[in-house]
Formats: C-alpha cells, structure tokens, sequence
C-alpha cells in the first residue's frame, strides 16, 4: 500500500504573516436566512418602498402629474359615455330593464341648454366645503388684520375641528364601505368574510358614533386576524391602512370643536364680531343636520351610470378601456394637486349634443409668467367640448377686469368660417358689462393637457415659492 504523504506544516508563504486567531463570541446571532453575496446595495427609494407598503408621497405625485400632462384628459370624457351609449344598443339584448335603465340616465344627464348656468352654479356649491356667512367672516376678519398672525393660526385650527366634526359620518361610510369590499374581496375565508361584513353593517348603523370606540376596537382585532391570514396580500394591505386610515379620520372628541371656538373668540375683535360669528356658526351647524340639498343633475346621472355599469360584466368587457379614462379625467378633478374648479356639462340644445369640461383657476395670473403682472386679478378659463359632427374644440380664457381675452381652438375643417366670425364674438358681451378683447382663432393640432395651459400647476406641486 502506497505511504500516505503526511503535511505537518501549513501551506502558506514564508514570507507571508500568519493572520491571528479571532476569538468566536457565542453569544453573538449569526443570521443564515440569507447567504448570498450582497453585490449592490439597495438604493435609497428600495429602502423606504420595502418599509411602506402604501404608494409613496413621490410616487402618488409622479402619478397625478403624468395624468394632468396626458392631453387625453383634457378632451372631454363625456364623449366616451356618449360612445357607451351607442354599445349599449347594440349589445343582443337591448330591450331588457337593464339596457332601459341606463338609456333613461343617459337622457337625464344631458342639460338643456338655458340651464347652463344653474348647473355650473349647483356643480360650484357642491365643489367646496367653505362657503357661506360664517367663512366670507372670517375671510373677512384676515383681510381687516393681516399683522395678526395669532388669527391666521387660530382660524386654521377652528377650520380643522370644524370639518373633522362634519366628515364624522362621511368618514364611517368611508370605513364601513372598505370593510364590505375587503369582506367581498376575502370570501374564500367565510369566517373573516362574515366578520368584517358584520362590522360594515354596524358601522351603517345609527348608534355606530355612540359605539364608536368599541367598534374601532373591533375593527383593529379583526384587521390583525387579516393580516396573519394566508389571504393576505399586497393590495389587501392598502385597503387594510386605508381602514386604518379612515378610523383616524373620526374624532370623537366633543371638546375639540368647543375649545376651538373659544380661542377663536379670543382672536376676534368686539363684542358685535363675535356674536355674529357665534350667531353664523349656529346656523352652519343647523343647516349640516338638514337633508342636503338637490345637487349636480348631470353629476348625479354620471355616477349612477359608471356605477351601473360596473356592474354589467358584458359593458366592462366592451367598455373598460373608456371606463379608465373617465377615471383619469375624474382624478384630474380639483384636489391638493389640482387646485382649478372644475365643471362638467353635457348639453342638449334642440338635435345637437355638446359635452364639455371647464376649468378655472381664479388667480390666473400666476399662469402669465411671461406677462407682466399689473396688480389686476386674472381669471383664467379652459373650456374644452365636443360638438356631435363637428369636432373638438378647446376655448381658453383670461378675463381682466371687464375685458375678456379669448383664444379659440377649433377642427381645421372649420377654422377660416370661425375666423371670420370675430365680430359676432364681440357681440356676445352684449349687456352683461364685459367687452372682448384680443381673439385669437387657429386650428387644433393636438389637446393640450392641463399643465401646457395652466403653467403655474406644476410650480405648485414640486415646491414652495419662497421670495425673499
């Protein structure tokens, strides 16, 4: 048998030193879950994506300003339903009460045309929370005393304990609606699906504010068996914070309100100011607990029809991809991100169709940089419609003082009849006090998207002017 070669020395460089023994802590975790090499490290976004399970701010504002520079949201969204109209009467069985429903919203959405501006004027109340006495007040107030920094903080304080009072049902609906759609979205687990449906329904219940605390409580034990079920997903997750969320939204602090009050009574100057505030915030209060009044005729219409037609798996079949896009032009509503008023007429005046979206911002003059500003307020206006066998046309706006300056837009078919019919614009002023200005006539090439129009938008998004 062969000798076995025996190495008594180790094989290292005589030259080479020797690297010391480490002493081993016992008592130190040596993790072996993952052994991989790390070659690259997370960057910075990975890092807080991993840790937030929500869309980030960054990523929630990257996704509105893509929506406002897609010209597509600017043409008018109500063509689409109009298009929807036409599939609905093709579909096989178009004499069901179904199809019959939907055509009878389809005529209660459109707007006769000498109702124009009662319908911006009901679209206009419903759009803004602060109106009435008790703000023009302390609008007032602000502009009387503009050295009084503890009004501006007291005021903004008040603003906040009285919507949070306001929204305490809007903010149970909000929980008890995803607590049904997490239900629906769960009913593989009949025991989680039946709880969290039962908690929907006692938040729908008229003690819920009495029981509040309980069923939050409730809510949370339930959420944490969601969370620990197999089911449990990434997007179960955001429905799960949005709850959480919404919970957060509730104050259930009847004092909050009241002391707000008082320091709001500290603020104001003479007894005859803060009897007139305490007298208007009395009827605010009153008028909150009446029914609300008749809103939006054509709003109203618009979401029972998107409403019904979600739940028409033949229409979402054939219709999702409009679907989408009135989504889109619905989130370029007036938000934080999109500070413009916003309306929506479909019109009919004698055969012919009209369906338009308006936009306003009233201080336009931040959207003249290039102009410069004279002290005068500037409104300025986009009005964007489609006329059945014409086209689409897209009107702009800038109204200083009582001079309105107007740029129209139209299909290039049409563009030299509308060109020479400068003199009857002028003319539409008529009595109403206002004069037309410059007018502007040339063919639409492309919809602009809200952000080529409106250029003070993204300014207002990605920073806080600072002058110094």
């Amino acid at each position: 048998m062969a000798d076995i070669l025996r190495v008594t020395t180790p094989l290292v460089n005589k030259t080479q030193t020797p690297e010391a023994k480490r002493n081993v802590d016992l008592a130190t975790q040596f993790p072996l879950q993952d052994v991989s090499r790390v070659t690259k490290p997370n960057s910075q976004s990975e890092l807080l994506s991993q840790n937030n399970g929500l869309i980030q701010q960054e990523e929630t504002s990257a996704l509105l300003l893509n929506l406002l520079k897609d010209p597509s949201v600017t043409v008018s969204f109500l063509k689409g339903i109009s298009a929807m109209e036409a599939v609905i009467r093709l579909l096989p069985a178009n004499n069901n009460p179904f199809t019959q429903e939907l055509e009878q919203m389809f005529g209660e959405m459109l707007v006769p045309s000498d109702q124009i501006a009662q319908e911006m004027e009901r679209q206009e109340t419903a759009s803004t929370f602060f109106k009435g006495e008790l703000f023009e007040l302390l609008r007032e107030a602000i502009r009387q005393n503009p050295e009084q920094t503890g009004l501006r903080e007291t005021t903004v304080s008040f603003l906040k304990a009285l919507t949070l009072y306001y929204t305490r049902q809007e903010a149970l609906g909000s929980v008890a609606n995803s607590l049904q759609y997490l239900s629906d979205s769960l009913s593989a687990s009949k025991t989680l699906s039946q709880k969290l449906a039962s908690l929907a329904a006692r938040y729908q219940a008229e003690d819920a504010p009495e029981s509040f605390r309980t069923l939050r409580q409730a809510t949370l034990n339930v959420l944490k068996e969601v969370q620990d079920s197999i089911l449990f997903s990434g997007k179960t997750e955001k429905i799960v914070k949005m709850i959480i969320y919404n919970l957060s939204r509730y104050n259930d602090n009847g004092d909050f309100l009241r002391e707000s009050v008082s320091r709001m009574l500290l603020q104001l100057h003479g007894d005859k100011m803060r009897e007139q505030f305490l007298q208007s915030l009395e009827s605010f209060l009153e008028q909150a607990k009446e029914p609300k009044q008749e809103g939006s005729s054509a709003m109203g219409a618009l979401t029972r029809i998107l409403e019904r037609q979600t739940q028409s798996e033949d229409l979402m079949a054939l219709n999702s991809e409009r679907m989408e896009k009135i989504i889109y032009s619905l989130l370029s509503s007036p938000c934080n991100f999109t500070p413009l008023l916003h309306f929506v007429l479909p019109v009919q005046f004698e055969d012919l169709q009209s369906f338009a979206e308006i936009w306003i911002n009233p201080n336009g003059e931040e959207d003249e940089r290039d102009r410069p500003s004279g002290g005068e307020q500037t409104i300025h206006m986009l009005l964007s419609f489609e006329i059945d066998s014409i086209g689409h046309f897209e009107l702009e706006l800038f109204v200083r003082e009582k001079v309105i300056d107007f740029s129209l837009f139209c299909p290039p078919a049409y563009a030299s009849v509308y060109d020479s019919l400068q003199k009857e614009f002028r003319n539409c002023a008529g009595q109403t006090g206002y004069r037309i200005g410059e007018i502007h006539v040339d063919r639409l090439q492309n919809p602009r998207s809200l952000m080529d129009v409106f250029r003070s938008l993204p300014y207002k998004r990605t920073g806080v002017d600072v002058k110094i």
